[in-house]
């Protein structure tokens, strides 16, 4: 039996001691895509070449898969666009975890005039945009509003989960006896990603991103249950953290 561990933790002039066991805690891994090569929309049928950099993206791919090497992942789930679901069969090459392509999870959706107009135009309309206060940029002529990037993501996501026995419920999740150890992994966009930490976390709304994942970054998410109702909890790596030394 796994031994428990103790975390202390101070508030208001108080200190708890709050014992839990994190090797069979269930988790969720949301993970960015590595430097990108070729057409950012394509949505390549598996198994997938060219969309990852030869010099940055394929070698963090790589560097990521021996980072994960000891964790749990018993589902998959990635963007449609080439350089996440290229990422993510890297990452998870040789494990026999099916990687399941959904839409929801694709990035910000920018306008057509962003994507298809020439470089001083796009140019024009960032530089109008960064006039704005954030409290001003809800929904603006560069793409996708807030809520609608929130109302595409979330509500898809969470079925997703309710469908593996994580049920969103009361703040937190209720997990089927099945769901309580599973490994759960995301490979999307900084945006997307953002924005599922963020709900996850219990954060609102906001128009601006409220975490930044640097390519191939990982935010680890651990399940910690009181009285039936499992909480997400952000774990942060130490910088200095290896594989070997448990970062993992």
């Amino acid at each position: 039996m796994p031994m428990p561990r103790r975390w202390w933790s101070g508030f208001a002039g108080r200190w708890w001691c709050v014992e839990f066991t994190l090797e069979n805690a269930m988790e969720l891994l949301l993970i960015r895509h590595g430097r990108k090569a070729g057409d950012a929309y394509l949505r390549p049928a598996q198994p997938v070449q060219g969309f990852l950099s030869e010099d940055a993206g394929l070698p963090q791919a790589r560097a990521l898969a021996e980072a994960l090497r000891d964790v749990r992942v018993d589902v998959a789930f990635s963007s449609p666009f080439g350089r996440a679901l290229q990422t993510a069969e890297l990452a998870l090459a040789g494990r026999g975890v099916p990687i399941q392509a959904r839409e929801y999870l694709q990035e910000w959706e920018p306008t057509l005039a962003m994507r298809t107009g020439s470089a001083e135009q796009v140019a024009e309309l960032m530089a109008r945009d960064r006039e704005r206060y954030a409290e001003r940029t809800w929904k603006t002529e560069l793409g996708e509003g807030c809520f609608e990037f929130y109302g595409r993501v979330i509500p898809p996501f969470l079925d997703d989960l309710a469908a593996l026995g994580i049920h969103a419920r009361m703040g937190g999740f209720m997990l089927d006896p099945g769901a309580r150890e599973l490994g759960v992994a995301v490979f999307a966009h900084g945006g997307s990603l953002a924005v599922l930490l963020a709900h996850l976390l219990g954060l609102p709304p906001f128009p601006l991103a409220r975490f930044e994942f640097l390519e191939t970054g990982v935010a680890r998410l651990r399940f910690t249950g009181r009285r039936d109702i499992f909480h997400p909890v952000l774990v942060l790596p130490a910088p200095h953290a290896t594989p070997a030394s448990g970062w993992v």
